[in-house]
């Protein structure tokens, strides 16, 4: 398969400097491979760093089922008062678990209250020559404003902010697989100019790599209806995970080819019993097959 073909339907992990928004980095991405279109998933405050999962082509399309997950953060905040090492341990005590957080006035969401998952929140280090800084890790739901979180634990001791963030994960991706923007570039000219793709296949990932959601298989015989349009019935299955109605479930090939995303219509132990749609489709990823009409 060609960079090009690859191109128009990969993820690139990028490891987003500060001082830079989401959108920026983005275009440049988009620029420098000549891809048509080109997304990310899980937007950073220009000061933040860390993992952005940026897609391209097709691709894109799927971005929404990547933002989804749990994010992880190393990060720094200031309280106003010195607080010893076990006040702090026990104000993020506090915060784990579900919490309630309402938007920043700055986010382009509704400023309303919603919950949200602090799986952990974890204190690092205490800084010797200033206390007030407090080194911290933290996963949480998709959603989670940090910065609002900081200034949720200050109400507790008399104030607090967010100094530094940098987002290590989002979900299973982790800054390992991270490249800066200057590796995407070197890794293009090696290709363009040296015929020489080792480097830059290493970046590439295909969109269904990021994708945890239950693997459903489809029967052969079934895969080019769904390419028309239709539903995924019963009888269309190979091979379905346990799962319950309302699901998400990635739909693949018995020879393993991606072939979308699914939405469970019914109960595992209702699959047998029922000849209805098994599976509504959400996204179909390969190519349709368009209807012809006598």
């Amino acid at each position: 398969m060609s960079i090009e073909t690859i191109l128009s339907n990969s993820v690139i992990i990028l490891n987003k400097p500060p001082k830079i928004i989401n959108h920026e980095i983005t275009t440049w991405v988009k620029k420098l491979s000549g891809s048509n279109r080109a997304g990310h998933a899980g937007t950073l405050d220009p000061d933040v760093s860390g993992v952005v999962p940026v897609a391209l082509g097709r691709a894109t399309k799927l971005l929404q089922h990547i933002a989804k997950k749990d994010k992880t953060y190393v990060g720094i905040i200031k309280f106003r008062n010195i607080q010893g090492e076990a006040d702090v341990k026990k104000l993020f005590e506090k915060f784990t678990g579900e919490i309630t957080q309402t938007p920043p006035k700055i986010s382009a969401v509704k400023k309303v209250k919603r919950k949200r998952t602090i799986y952990y929140l974890k204190f690092l280090e205490q800084s010797k020559e200033n206390p007030r800084l407090v080194l911290f890790e933290t996963k949480v739901d998709a959603g989670t404003y940090i910065r609002t979180l900081c200034e949720d634990i200050g109400k507790q001791c008399g104030g607090a902010r967010m100094e530094e963030l940098r987002r290590i994960a989002v979900g299973t991706i982790t800054e390992d697989q991270a490249v800066t923007i200057h590796d995407f570039i070197d890794a293009l000219w090696l290709y363009k100019e040296k015929n020489d793709d080792s480097l830059i296949k290493k970046m590439l990932h295909t969109p269904e790599e990021f994708i945890d959601y239950p693997k459903l298989i489809v029967r052969e015989s079934a895969v080019k209806s769904l390419l028309t349009g239709a539903q995924l019935m019963a009888v269309g299955i190979e091979k379905f995970p346990e799962t319950k109605k309302g699901d998400y479930v990635s739909l693949f090939t018995k020879s393993g080819m991606f072939i979308g995303i699914g939405i469970v219509q019914l109960n595992f132990e209702d699959l047998t019993k029922d000849k209805g749609v098994a599976v509504k489709i959400d996204r179909i990823h390969i190519q349709r097959i368009p209807l012809v009409c006598d």
